[in-house]
């Protein structure tokens, strides 16, 4: 509801503001309306400042709202995302620095990967990806939700969670958070819980 009433008050003032910017705003407002508007001025006097253009002309994009706030990149959090279960560990280590050298701390890019597959598993029960920020985050979302089984989303969370509890008790929580991922990332190869104790009856029955 506040991404779509900046998004009224964006077509009122001739701004031009990218969806993502806009979602991301409305997270970092926590529900007030009022501190939105602030960080949404902000948003704007930063892209006109950035572009030299003045007046309103610039446009709001994601990763201006990003850069300003310190907040993870969402098409870097689904490139990340991908990478991990696609098992390219050397992606998934490049898209870690990248996000580590954008000021986002290492849990909170594990908090991230938690949210994603959180909002994957309600996806698959059902329930819409329409308040995705962007088209693309919904596709990918739905793409995942179809792909994945329900074991293997809870074996990720279960993996991301003890991740991300080691990431924020670690004395260098970078390293914690690249070896975390990695660990997730391979042991996605492996079967389902309830997968390997049928193949094990099946093996013991014959």
């Amino acid at each position: 509801m506040l991404a779509d009433h900046f998004a009224m008050i964006c077509g009122k003032e001739a701004v031009e503001a990218d969806a993502e910017a806009l979602a991301m705003i409305a997270a970092a407002a926590e529900g007030s309306v009022r501190d939105g508007l602030s960080i949404l001025d902000q948003a704007i006097a930063h892209a006109d400042l950035a572009s030299g253009l003045g007046g309103g002309e610039a446009r709001v994009t994601a990763a201006a709202v990003q850069d300003m706030l310190g907040l993870a990149d969402k098409s870097l959090q689904r490139r990340l995302y991908a990478a991990l279960l696609e098992g390219d560990g050397k992606g998934l280590l490049d898209l870690v620095q990248q996000q580590f050298s954008l000021g986002v701390e290492p849990a909170a890019l594990l908090r991230g990967t938690l949210e994603l597959t959180h909002r994957i598993t309600v996806a698959q029960l059902g329930q819409s990806a329409g308040e995705a920020a962007s088209p693309e985050e919904r596709t990918a979302i739905e793409g995942w939700a179809k792909a994945l089984t329900p074991g293997q989303l809870h074996r990720l969370w279960q993996l991301l969670l003890k991740g991300f509890e080691e990431v924020r008790t670690a004395p260098d929580p970078l390293i914690a958070a690249q070896m975390a991922l990695l660990r997730v990332m391979h042991a996605s190869d492996m079967p389902d819980p309830g997968a390997l104790v049928k193949k094990l009856e099946e093996i013991a029955a014959r």
